[in-house]
């Protein structure tokens, strides 16, 4: 299906689409996305004006793998640092999504941490909101079914952390269906270039 309305971006183009986008807010800014980490939020926030609104569901940081819960906490406490902002739970959540002044619209397989944004195959689409009925529904229902975790009250500042999660996440769903399928396994991608 042939659209002119909406853009594909590829692996290292979604922060400078998303910074002149953000730059440009003026309403509210919607962050969906099960993995977000703390360069993604300060990306974010050292963007942002102060006056728009910000909207966060991701999942809980205890429902990430142990190397990336810190990533998840220090996300958490820079969000919720920032006046004006509002951050829900939701733990069973895959989507990946961000919406700006309910105009426009990203969409794709990238998550909201380093890795994904910058070195991983990932496509993302852009484009008008309006052109994609029915999206802002779903990130009201997706809003509805999240709820408020106890706020972070332990920033976690490393320089680890501050650099961004730097490798792939693995889903623990997805990690405890490997242990307990015998023989499953996960295809590495080839280090050879062709």
């Amino acid at each position: 299906m042939q659209s002119s309305t909406w853009r594909a971006l590829g692996t290292g183009d979604v922060l400078g689409f998303l910074r002149a986008d953000l730059k440009r807010a003026k309403s509210s800014v919607w962050i969906v996305g099960p993995w977000v980490d703390g360069f993604f939020a300060e990306f974010v926030l050292g963007i942002l004006p102060k006056t728009a609104a910000l909207y966060i569901v991701t999942r809980p940081p205890s429902g990430a793998t142990p190397d990336f819960a810190a990533h998840a906490f220090a996300a958490r406490a820079c969000f919720e640092a920032r006046p004006n902002t509002l951050v829900r739970l939701l733990p069973k959540l895959h989507a990946k999504v961000i919406v700006i002044d309910d105009e426009i619209g990203y969409c794709g397989s990238a998550n909201w941490y380093r890795y994904s944004l910058e070195e991983s195959r990932e496509i993302v689409l852009r484009g008008p909101v309006a052109s994609a009925q029915g999206l802002l529904d779903e990130v009201q229902l997706i809003w509805d079914q999240a709820t408020s975790g106890p706020v972070a009250n332990e920033t976690i500042k490393t320089t680890e952390v501050a650099r961004g999660y730097t490798s792939e996440v693995s889903d623990p769903v997805a990690a405890a269906k490997l242990k307990e399928v015998q023989g499953s396994f996960v295809i590495a991608r080839s280090r050879r270039r062709r």
